[in-house]
């Protein structure tokens, strides 16, 4: 009928790509009671089921961070996709794969993504957490004014990550109250007393395993920033760092490297450009 006709362009015309995943993402989500809408729960109970419900779509292999190399669009499926059954679902995935993993996959190199890429690995599955420690308080979306600082300490061959101020805390933080034992730091990078610009840290924030988040770090402060008026599946945080230490080599350096003699080499000569070309 033309009704029916009119349907099926509209749904072409709505679902451009990726269709054929697009219809099992869907069918996925409609089998299981887990993606079932529940109402007045706890704020902990809200934020556990978006986890539970992210680990579901994860292991059902609606989305890959390696999909960004070949296929970005079945990832913006995926959210599409998810996004109609549960926002708070959606955001921790744009976080642990966009944000936090796509990064990690665009400015890591292969000591970051673990013997066989299985590092790679345990982002899919969300079995390792991750957050985007980006925002500060005084800067917001001037982040190349940051203060957060990461300063090579030539001694111990680390990194020391250090909140100087608080206007310098990282806020709204997406997996940070609860779930992320990792956060890729944003922080100026100084070497020998020289300010190289703001650049990208892969550091575990939390000590659990593989699967559990275990305890913050004690260099690590993390302030749950509680109810909000949507979203409260989304666990925001505020994050600092006490002189917080992580091996030279958690620099994702595929732009900028730096050895173990201080010596800094990067393809993008302006430090300001270092993080604007990449952001």
């Amino acid at each position: 009928s033309h009704g029916q006709s009119l349907q099926q362009e509209l749904a072409v015309a709505l679902t451009p790509d990726n269709r054929e995943h697009r219809q099992k993402i869907k069918e996925f989500l409609q089998s299981s009671d887990l993606f079932l809408p529940k109402y007045d729960l706890p704020l902990s109970s809200e934020r556990e089921l978006a986890l539970h419900r992210l680990r579901a779509v994860c292991a059902m292999g609606a989305l890959s961070v390696k999909d960004f190399r070949d296929n970005p669009q079945r990832i913006f499926a995926a959210h599409e996709e998810v996004g109609l059954c549960d926002g708070s679902l959606a955001t921790k995935m744009t976080v642990q794969f966009n944000l936090f993993g796509g990064t990690v996959l665009r400015l890591g190199t292969e000591k970051h993504f673990g013997e066989g890429e299985s590092f790679l690995r345990d982002i899919d599955s969300a079995g390792a957490c991750g957050c985007f420690a980006l925002t500060e308080l005084g800067f917001g979306n001037n982040a190349v004014q940051m203060q957060t600082t990461a300063e090579l300490d030539e001694r111990t061959d680390e990194w020391v990550i250090h909140t100087p101020t608080t206007v310098a805390k990282k806020y709204w933080i997406t997996n940070g109250a609860c779930h992320s034992q990792w956060a890729v730091i944003f922080a100026r990078m100084l070497v020998r007393g020289q300010d190289h610009g703001v650049h990208a840290f892969l550091c575990r924030i939390r000590d659990g395993a593989v699967g559990q988040p275990g305890q913050p770090l004690p260099e690590v402060g993390i302030e749950d920033m509680g109810h909000k008026m949507g979203c409260n599946g989304v666990d925001n945080g505020i994050l600092s760092f006490h002189r917080l230490r992580v091996p030279r080599t958690a620099l994702l350096d595929a732009f900028t490297q730096v050895d173990a003699r201080g010596t800094v080499r990067s393809t993008i000569k302006k430090p300001r450009d270092r993080f604007l070309k990449v952001a």
